[in-house]
């Protein structure tokens, strides 16, 4: 992928250009030490207008069916069948036909644990490609996806374990415009990985942590170019505390640790500034209204800041909403929609 991006800036074409320097740097626009060297970026993009609201921080919840993400062990605690769709215009100030997607679900099966997946799309919309002299040769829409099945179940009344696994697939280019563009054969990737989770609700009542090992899987492989590049392995940690906990108020407290392991370099200060921290905090009024803010750090990623969102709820349907653009350097809109409903 990286031959490929750096071929296509020899040539001057900066419409192709622009969407593979896209796929290499999301989400982090400008992205130093490790992270920066993964393959298949899409995948640290934090899902859910939920999690978002909160910093990212939500691997010590992880409550609904957006733990088929976030920490598939957090599936063992749900009691009843949820839906989660979200919908991102993502970072427009970049790329205006830039959108990011995620379905999800759970269902709990009685006597077997809880089983559940979920279904991720980003694309940077339609692209025209152009030939050396300038002439349009085609259009067409790049695109990342990844489909996964999950699997959790409780080995205690405290402690739940998950597992999930993935296929992974990223769409550049038609074969015949990168042929015809940039000489080369192929323009796709394809891999799979697999996670493996665990939530545990400490004897410190309302204390729940938790831990999580993702994109554990073979190197993506672009067959344009045949140069592997690694998926990106991530470990994350994360503490939930409920101060409050009843049907008038509830008040969550939250703090994420997440790292993407690629190469370590052995010094401890440039893993530390490539290691993203969340802190975040919900609070929701008599089931109906919920609040939340958080705080992001990403120093390597050079992506700081507050982020903020909020819900309504109506009997089994939930409409939320996330902010996080403050993040970023440049101008841009970053909102996440997000409807679940427990059947």
């Amino acid at each position: 992928m990286k031959m490929l991006y750096q071929e296509v800036k020899m040539k001057g074409i900066l419409k192709i250009g622009v969407v593979l320097l896209l796929f290499l740097a999301l989400p982090n626009i400008q992205l130093f030490g490790f992270a920066s060297e993964a393959g298949a970026i899409f995948l640290t993009i934090y899902p859910g207008a939920r999690p978002n609201g909160m910093g990212g921080a939500f691997v010590g919840l992880a409550d609904d069916a957006l733990s088929t993400y976030y920490n598939q062990a957090g599936m063992a605690f749900i009691d009843s069948p949820n839906f989660v769709l979200m919908h991102a215009n993502w970072l427009p100030g970049l790329y205006p036909d830039m959108y990011y997607d995620i379905v999800c679900f759970v269902n709990p099966i009685t006597g077997w644990g809880t089983v559940g997946g979920n279904v991720i799309y980003l694309t940077t919309g339609e692209t025209e490609a152009r030939d050396d002299n300038g002439n349009p040769v085609g259009k067409f829409r790049t695109f990342d996806t990844a489909f996964s099945l999950s699997y959790a179940t409780r080995m205690t009344p405290f402690l739940g374990l998950g597992v999930s696994a993935k296929f992974i697939y990223s769409y550049l280019a038609p074969p015949e415009i990168v042929e015809k563009v940039l000489h080369m054969r192929g323009g796709t990737g394809m891999s799979w990985a697999v996670d493996a989770a665990l939530l545990y609700h400490t004897p410190l009542r309302g204390l729940d942590l938790g831990a999580v090992f993702q994109n554990i899987g073979p190197s993506i492989q672009y067959a344009s170019s045949g140069q592997k590049d690694p998926l990106p392995r991530t470990v994350r940690l994360g503490a939930a505390y409920k101060l409050l906990d009843s049907k008038m108020s509830r008040l969550i407290f939250l703090a994420d640790m997440t790292k993407i392991i690629v190469n370590w370099s052995g010094h401890i200060s440039e893993e530390n500034e490539d290691t993203w921290k969340s802190i975040g905090m919900e609070y929701t009024y008599f089931n109906l209204l919920t609040g939340r803010i958080g705080y992001f750090n990403d120093t390597a990623g050079q992506r700081i800041g507050l982020t903020y969102g909020g819900g309504i709820e109506f009997k089994n349907l939930k409409f939320d909403i996330g902010v996080d653009d403050k993040l970023y350097e440049f101008p841009t809109s970053n909102y996440r929609f997000s409807l679940s409903y427990t059947f």
